[in-house]
């Protein structure tokens, strides 16, 4: 099983500038594309669900929000991950061994 999330955009994404940008901050963290929505999805495998992953999907999310103007939301909520449910989402994330 793994911890998956969903960023959209409103506009087309630029494939080569995201992926440039997100290279360097990826190592846990599943990215693929989802082109027909504009969007990607974001995956962790469950043996990686830790503080290093969260603290990776932290960074990623700053970049896709800022950078690149994407929503993200957790699948297994549903809710829009922001400044307001980003604790509650970390609580879901983090599993204990």
């Amino acid at each position: 099983m793994a911890y998956t999330w969903m960023a959209e955009s409103p506009k087309p994404v630029d494939w080569a500038a995201l992926h440039g940008a997100v290279l360097p901050l990826r190592k846990r963290i599943e990215l693929f594309p989802i082109p027909a929505s504009n969007g990607m999805g974001l995956s962790v495998p469950q043996r990686l669900r830790n503080e290093l992953a969260w603290e990776e999907f932290t960074q990623l999310l700053d970049v896709l929000v800022k950078r690149f103007g994407m929503e993200v939301y957790d699948l297994a909520s549903g809710a829009k991950v922001g400044p307001e449910t980003l604790e509650s989402v970390k609580g879901q994330f983090i599993v204990d061994g």
